[in-house]
């Protein structure tokens, strides 16, 4: 998957290995040794199972990192395009202000919705806000793989219902905000003094900043 295997190997005559590996860098993630002669079908298979179930995982969450900081890029984008700054749109967001009266936040997922998977669309907005050459080619060679396997599980029909669920739920969610003042030296002293003010514990409460 990607950029992992299961990788089995020799160790001596007596005994092999089977590990989670990283096949482009070499890093190793799990990994455990077997003798040949002591060990049996029951002890393998759960480690070959746990295995493939961690490389699941990990395949996974590179992905979805990946899409998250192309999304991120398309956010920049539809912002600009509005004119409206980040922390208006996040003052929006926590004040669950009526349509007429906020921003139009909703626009923004269908727009992530509709244009993610137009191949032109996305890369034109990897190319605008990519850090440098590397990551440029690293992201463009990723959404071309990701968008071919969105289209073939995925319909966009399918993909704007799951955002108009989201919204529904959230419909349903009451937020409230409110401004509070801490002294400190710096922004991450004052955040985590809050927390502690807070608790971390604190089951629906979201810090920002």
């Amino acid at each position: 998957m990607g950029d992992l295997a299961v990788n089995m190997s020799l160790i001596d005559e007596n005994s092999f290995a089977l590990s989670l590996e990283n096949v482009k860098d070499g890093s190793q993630f799990s990994g455990r040794a077997f003798n040949i002669k002591r060990s049996s079908e029951e002890d393998i298979v759960p480690v070959v199972e746990d295995l493939f179930k961690k490389m699941q995982i990990l395949h996974d969450q590179a992905v979805f990192d990946k899409r998250e900081s192309i999304w991120k890029m398309y956010a920049m984008d539809w912002l600009e395009s509005q004119d409206i700054s980040f922390d208006d749109y996040i003052d929006s967001r926590l004040s669950q202000l009526p349509d007429k009266e906020g921003l139009h936040w909703k626009s923004l997922e269908d727009y992530i919705a509709t244009d993610y998977l137009n191949l032109g669309a996305t890369m034109r907005i990897i190319a605008k806000y990519s850090q440098s050459e590397d990551e440029k080619a690293e992201y463009t060679d990723f959404v071309a793989k990701d968008i071919v396997e969105l289209r073939q599980h995925y319909s966009l029909a399918a993909m704007q219902q799951q955002f108009q669920e989201h919204d529904d739920r959230m419909a349903q969610v009451k937020k409230f905000a409110f401004g509070v003042e801490v002294e400190a030296e710096n922004r991450d002293e004052a955040r985590e003094k809050l927390l502690q003010l807070i608790g971390k514990n604190a089951a629906g409460v979201i810090v920002r900043g």
